[in-house]
């Protein structure tokens, strides 16, 4: 067998996600043209022998286009009918790809959701909605990094937020009163109302953050966060937060701590600091104050928000296409009802 063909071939074992990457390294760029997006969606996502996005059988033909020109196709195993994009977050909106696009191109942006609303033809609720379902097909992006070198890590720390919940909600009950948006945090120091968001940063400038839990950080926080990202053989920098000793032990991690009230360690006559984290840390509050108070609830999908614009390197058409096959790749089809039932503390090991 040629060269050639072993590449097909293997080729045609990847999954979706896996062919949008492979694709995209190949041709260096997306074109997200409306004329062509939907011949790359129907080469990454359903391949040559034309596989069903919903049961992946084999026995699928054309069914006709809709008004807009998309091909339509139908299943004869499953009996389901579908187009390229179906089954993603596009799925039920009845919007041109091309709006998406434009809208991805706004968040790169960083336009807020009037600005952005006006741009793409929508209405507030709608951009609101379309933001969270794209930070919510994107996450495996951040989650997929892989921190290696000198790996500088700290934690930052934000209130505790119940924006977004309503006291009619049927599934939502007020835990504490009422107050003010702000500063209006009762404990001092690290308690129950403060989010806990252990963050790492690269040499590179890669990063990658999480909200974890309440108040101040454990040893199975610092798991939870950073095993899978952190590099066996990367030398971790910390202050002296005793949470990332069990960490560095267990996964066998050299690791340096600042000593209280500095910034810079020598080992072996080289310098170490957090610098850089500190530096994440700024631009992180900086990007969050743009938005006047984020709920805790979507806290998560703000710094997946934050990570994609300070992680991509690219140009940034570059990084729209790319992201964009990502979104599209992911085969997360979410409804708007999901986004405002969610948890007012997802995740989070109180």
């Amino acid at each position: 067998m040629s060269e050639l063909k072993k590449v097909i071939t293997a080729y045609r074992k990847l999954s979706f996600v896996d062919r949008v990457v492979f694709f995209s390294t190949v041709s260096n760029d997306v074109d997200v043209r409306e004329e062509t997006l939907q011949h790359f969606l129907i080469e990454t996502r359903m391949g040559d022998e034309l596989a069903c996005l919903y049961c992946q059988g084999e026995h699928v033909v054309r069914n006709g286009k809709r008004k807009d020109g998309t091909q339509r196709f139908l299943c004869r195993d499953c009996g389901k009918s579908f187009i390229p994009a179906s089954n993603t977050v596009t799925s039920r909106t009845r919007k041109r790809m091309s709006t998406w696009v434009k809208y991805l191109k706004c968040m790169l942006d960083k336009k807020t959701l009037k600005e952005s609303s006006e741009e793409c033809g929508i209405s507030m609720p709608t951009a609101f909605s379309w933001r969270h379902k794209i930070l919510d097909a994107l996450r495996e992006v951040t989650d997929k990094v892989y921190l290696d070198g000198t790996v500088e890590a700290d934690e930052t720390f934000f209130n505790v937020s119940y924006k977004g919940n309503h006291k009619n909600s049927k599934s939502f009950t007020m835990p504490r009163e009422a107050h003010r948006r702000g500063n209006d945090v009762h404990a001092k120091g690290l308690s129950s109302e403060k989010v806990c968001v252990p963050c790492a940063v690269d040499t590179s400038g890669i990063s990658y953050a999480r909200p974890v839990k309440l108040g101040k950080p454990n040893s199975s926080c610092i798991f939870t966060v950073f095993d899978g990202i952190i590099a066996p053989d990367a030398t971790l920098c910390t202050d002296n937060e005793n949470a990332y000793r069990a960490f560095s032990k267990n996964k066998n991690i050299c690791l340096i701590q600042m000593e209280t009230d500095s910034h810079i360690s020598v080992r072996d006559g080289i310098p170490y600091g957090i610098q850089r984290i500190n530096a994440y840390h700024r631009t992180l509050k900086e990007f969050m104050g743009r938005f006047h108070g984020v709920s805790t609830k979507h806290l998560g999908n703000y710094i997946v928000w934050n990570n994609l614009i300070t992680n991509n390197k690219r140009k940034n058409e570059e990084t729209l296409g790319q992201l964009f096959a990502q979104m599209l790749s992911s085969g997360i089809c979410i409804r708007n009802r999901d986004i405002s039932s969610r948890s007012p503390l997802p995740s989070l090991e109180v």
